[in-house]
């Protein structure tokens, strides 16, 4: 229920309050202009996101309610059950803030192909 690229963006983005389409498009592409973890640029593509929001509403993550206008409006929020989620997850939030360097350094472990030190696994 809680895999997926896009998934964290979508909540983060929402737990300001309800969004427009386009505006939840548009703030997400603006957190994320470049990922940390793979050193590159990331877009979030508009099918990526209606896939994703659409399993994120059938998992009761987010809402959606069509606005009766022209042209058609669809405006998304999160659920209780998503709010939630987020206050919950927060102190594991606080936790990766403040331990970003171990984080850095994992990741450049990884990249250079070394297996993280500890890994005594005999495979």
């Amino acid at each position: 229920m809680l895999n997926g690229e896009w998934l964290t963006h979508i909540l983060v983005a929402l737990s300001a309050g309800p969004l427009h389409y386009n505006e939840l498009h548009a703030a997400i592409q603006d957190m994320t202009t470049f990922d940390p973890w793979t050193g590159t640029v990331r877009k979030i593509q508009s099918r990526a996101l209606g896939r994703t929001l659409r399993r994120m509403e059938t998992a009761g993550l987010v809402d959606r309610v069509e606005e009766r206008t022209f042209p058609r409006s669809v405006v998304y929020s999160l659920t209780p059950a998503a709010a939630d989620l987020l206050v919950r997850a927060q102190p594991l939030i606080d936790w990766a803030e403040e331990n970003l360097d171990l984080i850095e350094r994992l990741q450049k472990t990884l990249e250079d192909g070394d297996p993280p030190q500890g890994d005594d696994r005999s495979d």
